[in-house]
């Protein structure tokens, strides 16, 4: 039996399912006069996160143009380098001399080249700190965001069972930190307020990064509620089905390394866009002025 939520919850969990239902006998028909209501109570809230995702693209396109003059100006020093005459033909002894010598010189660029793009880094993440916060502050007044943004992402969506949206309608906020030194480390932390699924307000699940794949390495255990401990365990080793929470928990879990790279490199960055996905109308339904925008705005989101 599943347990109850807080008054609101199961509403929120059966909204998410009906956005996101692609079948027409299945799928609730809204009528474009209930969609207005709904769009002014979350409207706000989208306006809030596209500015704030603007101000932080407005900071990275001035670093990076930074850089690309920085680039530009290395490669003219190579230029110039490479049109030196090299040195002639050497003995062997003489040749590993020399590499000896280039390496040496070599050994202080590589530092310094460490330490100014950890430098970089840092300052770039203290430039998106105050917009991360405020699309966190501004997400957490949205019920049921995360919810609706995995559910609708088209390869998420396989993953996110009935159960799992309504536990997900309980999550509040998403961060990923990663660490690149000494090794690249990625960790993926979800916050959720009070529900009667779990006990834990943050659980997160930690990723080795390399050029391949992400290759969990930790994951936080999950406190299930003593309510829900009995189906807890048959879901993670009974059932035979994708969802969520055995993804979270299972380091060997199939996909596991695409669903931490959607988590780190799609979702993270820009959820907003995943937020509000409509089905296309159904055949010979006329849509026009201001209600077409606002379908082709969601549809292709």
């Amino acid at each position: 039996m599943r347990p109850e939520g807080p008054p609101g919850s199961r509403g929120e969990g059966a909204a998410a399912q009906a956005v996101v239902s692609g079948s027409p006998k299945e799928g609730t028909v809204f009528s474009m006069e209930s969609l207005q209501e709904g769009e002014a109570g979350v409207q706000s809230e989208q306006v809030a996160l596209g500015e704030e995702a603007m101000l932080g693209a407005d900071d990275i396109m001035a670093e990076v143009e930074v850089v690309a003059q920085e680039e530009a100006d290395e490669k003219r020093q190579e230029q110039v380098q490479r049109a030196q005459p090299g040195p002639g033909p050497m003995s062997p002894e003489s040749a590993l001399e020399e590499l000896l010598a280039v390496q040496v010189a070599l050994e202080p660029v590589n530092a310094q080249a460490r330490k100014a793009f950890s430098q970089q880094r840092e300052k770039m993440e203290r430039r998106r700190k105050p917009h991360l916060d405020r699309r966190g502050a501004i997400i957490q007044s949205t019920p049921g965001f995360w919810a609706n943004v995995m559910a609708n992402h088209p390869q998420m969506s396989a993953l996110i069972t009935d159960e799992d949206e309504d536990m997900l309608s309980y999550m509040i906020n998403l961060e990923v930190k990663e660490a690149k030194h000494p090794i690249h480390l990625c960790q993926i932390m979800l916050f959720f307020r009070n529900n009667p699924y779990f006990q834990n307000k943050v659980i997160s699940k930690e990723y080795l990064v390399n050029v391949t794949e992400y290759r969990a390495s930790h994951s936080t255990p999950i406190q299930w509620c003593q309510d829900y401990e009995v189906e807890a365990y048959r879901r993670r080793h009974n059932s035979s089905g994708l969802n969520f929470f055995t993804w979270f928990s299972d380091h060997n879990f199939a996909g596991s390394s695409r669903i931490a790279e959607i988590l780190c490199e799609d979702l993270w960055r820009n959820p907003l866009q995943y937020y509000r996905r409509m089905k296309p109308p159904e055949e010979g339904t006329e849509i026009s002025g201001e209600n077409q925008l606002l379908f082709f705005s969601d549809y292709c989101t």
